[in-house]
């Protein structure tokens, strides 16, 4: 006999003895989804048809609201950021039920393998702007550019298609911009129940949060944010939660992929780029800045606005100089 095939029988003797080897052996197998009763699952699917440009949940018009009473849908916003993300994605699997992902670009960029891990457990991926950036105060052409490079970025870090929906950061709409996602066939979308995860690290306080606005509106929209240390821990428990008093997910899909533009495409393709060379060059530096979230609530006008870019400072001609915003990140 040769050495490894002795090694082989010799720790299976050993676990015979302990009775591991049986144990392991009579292991049940795991439910599927669609027979087990003690997860939430999902109530049904609705495909979403975005060519007009459609708004849901709580908006300025109320447009659409298409849930049944004690029906919810799940949303995630910010992401991905790795550690979390994880952590929201094992407890969506543990309730075999689906979210969507609004995905700020530059977060995608950042990771594209884990925007892929999200796609891969069936989940939805939409975006959330480039850079978090409040589009409310910004000119439409700056706007444009978060929307567009937001998409790119995000498909490009999928390497496939996203669905087309969107949603404002801060949940702060303009006409104007609402008007130029309808041109391009997106749809946005606003929230009815906010977890307001940001305000604290208390899983059991986001939890408290979620579930007494659902007493009073019994269904709705439901914002949480994955780059949350208090969503991370507490979205297990805020799902059995949901289970326990009877509420049902609906899953949102889209009847066809958001179109995104050459152009962006390749200044994302560029980020990306760019990105994995500065993290094969550092893997332990830091992969994203978390936006302050301060006063993000509708009627509130208390917003700090998000992060941005440092001007390069140079007592010779800048480079950037005379190069649109979005292009000056990209600048060699």
């Amino acid at each position: 006999m040769r050495r490894n095939e002795a090694l082989v029988v010799g720790v299976a003797c050993l676990l015979l003895a302990s009775g591991q080897w049986a144990q392991a052996q009579a292991a049940p197998p795991v439910e599927p989804c669609a027979t087990r009763t003690d997860v939430l699952g999902l109530s049904r699917v609705v495909e979403v048809d975005s060519a007009a440009g459609p708004q849901f949940g709580r908006t300025p018009h109320g447009e659409f609201d298409f849930l049944a009473d004690g029906e919810v849908v799940l949303t995630f916003d910010d992401g991905p950021s790795r550690p979390h993300t994880r952590a929201v994605l094992a407890a969506l699997d543990a309730h075999c039920t689906k979210a969507t992902f609004f995905m700020v670009g530059r977060m995608a960029a950042a990771d594209p393998a884990m925007v892929q891990e999200v796609a891969r457990r069936g989940h939805t991926v939409g975006a959330h702007t480039w850079s978090h950036a409040k589009l409310q105060t910004m000119p439409l052409d700056k706007s444009k550019d978060e929307i567009e490079m937001g998409f790119s970025a995000v498909a490009r870090a999928l390497q496939g298609p996203v669905a087309p929906f969107f949603r404002f950061p801060y949940l702060r709409t303009n006409a104007e911009t609402i008007d130029y996602l309808k041109s391009r066939h997106l749809a946005s979308f606003g929230i009815d129940v906010d977890s307001r995860d940001f305000e604290t690290h208390n899983g059991a306080a986001v939890m408290d949060t979620v579930l007494s606005q659902l007493a009073v509106r019994r269904k709705g929209i439901l914002l949480f944010h994955d780059i949350q240390p208090s969503t991370a821990g507490a979205i297990k428990e805020i799902l059995d939660a949901l289970k326990a008093r009877g509420f049902k997910v609906v899953h949102l899909v889209a009847k066809a992929p958001a179109t995104t533009l050459a152009h962006y495409d390749a200044l994302a393709e560029r980020e990306i780029a760019s990105r994995k060379l500065a993290s094969a060059k550092d893997p332990l530096a830091s992969r994203a800045v978390v936006w302050p979230q301060t006063g993000s609530g509708e009627g509130n006008s208390g917003e700090v606005l998000p992060w941005t870019r440092p001007a390069t400072k140079s007592k010779t001609l800048s480079k950037s100089q005379g190069v649109p915003w979005y292009k000056q990140w990209l600048l060699p």
